[in-house]
């Protein structure tokens, strides 16, 4: 990977923590190798609702869901804040989305990714790699 930046998506962060999620070792081994090569992982401000989220009630791990919204009080993460210009460059691309797996929320990392001028996200979707991006370890 040649870029010094990724953008992050929600599955990332939630293989990272459980270690019962199947990515988790892989996740661990991605993280690893950005930070020790220096690249600069940015989250999406919307990444940390749905990761909370489906860690509080779908995984039924609430205290996980809990230090991530701490570390996230904390300033752990470098946040991406979601402007108007690219909320509607999200739309764009939700829009060109077949499968309902594919949501406005991965949209946003996608349009994200084009804002801040990356070809890389953290994330085990290969929709992203359909809409011309690369996968961070791959």
């Amino acid at each position: 990977m040649t870029s010094s930046m990724v953008v992050a998506d929600a599955d990332a962060l939630i293989a990272l923590a459980l270690e019962n999620d199947p990515n988790h070792d892989r996740a661990v081994k991605i993280s690893t190798k950005l930070l020790n090569t220096g690249v600069n992982v940015v989250f999406p401000v919307t990444v940390f609702p749905e990761a909370i989220t489906s860690l509080k009630r779908a995984a039924n791990q609430p205290l996980k869901a809990h230090l991530i919204n701490r570390q996230l009080q904390q300033g752990a993460f470098h946040v991406e804040y979601l402007d108007e210009e690219t909320l509607l460059q999200a739309t764009k691309i939700f829009d060109q989305a077949k499968s309902k797996q594919n949501t406005l929320f991965d949209a946003i990392i996608a349009a994200t990714a084009k804002k801040l001028n990356t070809d890389a996200i953290f994330s085990f979707d290969e929709w992203y790699t359909k809409l011309g991006f690369k996968l961070a370890g791959s």
